[in-house]
């Protein structure tokens, strides 16, 4: 059983060892993310017009529930 725990310690070890290792090198790489940022503010326009027209078609279809109700 001795032998089993010291050899589960060493790998333990190196496994620490490479994971930090890789933590080490991973904030190096800056990501870059200008072209993402620029794809989401080119989509601001439409998305805006869709929600514009789906509020004034729920508000058509609300005044005319309304004046419907208010005629009869």
């Amino acid at each position: 059983m001795n032998r089993f725990n010291t050899q589960t310690r060493r790998f333990a070890q190196a496994a620490a060892g490479a994971a930090l290792v890789l933590a080490s090198q991973a904030h190096a790489a800056a990501i870059d993310v200008t072209a993402v940022v620029a794809d989401i503010e080119a989509q601001a326009a439409p998305v805006a017009l869709i929600g514009a027209a789906v509020l004034i078609l729920f508000v058509g279809i609300k005044a005319f529930k309304w004046v419907r109700r208010a005629l009869s």
